[in-house]
């Protein structure tokens, strides 16, 4: 598994990345949150570079599928690895806000990406209160 220096843009577009893929789907309107939400910039990535921290996350997930070729997107190993280069706690805020926009972009949000926004809370130890309060003050 490639990993990132601590709270780097990469690290933080990985966490991003999941979040995009974790439904198994990968929606033109998430593609669009990132543009309209400005998360590019906040990342402090170009287009092109977050596109290749995706590409090389999906070819993770291949490499990591089983002999059946069937990959488990949610498995807790990896997702913790993903998320624990993520230590600062101002970044995890607002990559949680960023993760929210992503998957609610699509019109809803699946089963597994509320699980994997459960799991990135209780990792971080954040809950909904803190996100709302965090908005707020911006």
């Amino acid at each position: 598994m490639k990993t990132y220096s601590d709270n780097s843009p990469e690290a933080i577009a990985r966490v991003l990345a999941m979040a995009m893929i974790t439904d198994a789907k990968l929606d033109d309107r998430e593609l669009d949150a990132m543009e309209s939400f400005g998360i590019y910039a906040r990342l402090g990535l170009t287009k092109e570079e977050f596109a290749i921290v995706v590409a090389d996350y999906c070819d993770e997930l291949v490499e990591a599928g089983d002999i059946d070729g069937k990959i488990n997107l949610m498995d807790h190993d990896r997702i913790e690895a993903i998320l624990a280069p993520v230590t600062d706690a101002a970044r995890q805020l607002d990559v949680v806000a960023m993760v929210l926009a992503i998957v609610k972009a699509d019109g809803g949000i699946h089963d597994t990406e509320l699980e994997l926004l459960r799991t990135i809370l209780d990792r971080w130890d954040l809950s909904l209160e803190d996100i709302r309060a965090a908005a707020d003050r911006e």
